[in-house]
């Protein structure tokens, strides 16, 4: 990041403008809206100067966004090779999480543009270099750890999103028309699992998700051994 400082007014009281200021701001902001498009200008004003400002240290928004995957993924842990394989992935897995859980913009900085964001790459190896020490290669190991590391934020993505707190209570939670495309006796067991939601503990069924994905992962390896 540029380490150049100018010193704006912001609110009486003098600022400093700098790359780290843009960073911590975008990923605030970030956090506070994950699915409303980021944009320079809603930066720019949260920092109270002009979107032009932002451009001398950031000539690009992919630019910023590549800074911000970066700070986003610098101190993500290190798998414990301590621990049996099985171990390490949900180890892993729940670490991802753990992120997602502190920073709710974590799956915007994972890619954009169809690419993967290089510090999100980054964070992947650990679990594609386990996955060859284990004896998977060539389709075998593109193909398990796709699925791995794909249903792994997927299973994050819907059990910890920020745009679930409406179920919290299952008389908030409309199916409107759904209801029109089952049979009475589908939309009977609808409402009688309708009450249980709220009940939930996403955790649980969080870990659930993770330890049968492993499990998946132990299966293709005895296959692949056989």
């Amino acid at each position: 990041m540029a380490n150049e400082a100018a010193v704006i007014p912001v609110r009486g009281r003098p600022a400093v403008l700098s790359a780290e200021a843009i960073v911590e701001v975008a990923l605030r902001l970030l956090d506070a809206h994950p699915t409303a498009e980021l944009s320079m200008a809603k930066i720019a004003r949260e920092l109270s100067v002009s979107p032009p400002a932002l451009y001398r240290y950031f000539p690009t928004r992919t630019a910023l966004l590549n800074a911000m995957s970066a700070e986003m993924f610098a101190d993500f842990p290190a798998l414990p090779a301590d621990l049996p394989w099985r171990d390490q992935l949900i180890r892993w897995q729940n670490d991802v999480a753990h992120l997602y859980e502190r920073h709710h913009g974590v799956m915007m900085l994972m890619g954009w543009d169809d690419q993967l964001a290089g510090p999100w790459l980054r964070v992947q190896m650990p679990v594609l270099s386990l996955f060859h020490s284990l004896g998977f290669t060539k389709l075998a190991l593109v193909e398990t750890t796709s699925w791995f590391l794909a249903a792994t934020v997927g299973l994050i993505r819907t059990y910890l999103a920020t745009d679930s707190e409406g179920l919290s209570r299952s008389d908030m939670i409309e199916f409107g028309d759904g209801l029109d495309h089952l049979t009475p006796e589908q939309r009977a067991l609808t409402e009688e699992t309708r009450q249980w939601i709220a009940q939930g503990d996403a955790n649980r069924i969080l870990n659930l998700g993770f330890e049968a994905l492993v499990d998946g992962v132990e299966r293709e390896l005895a296959r692949l051994k056989r």
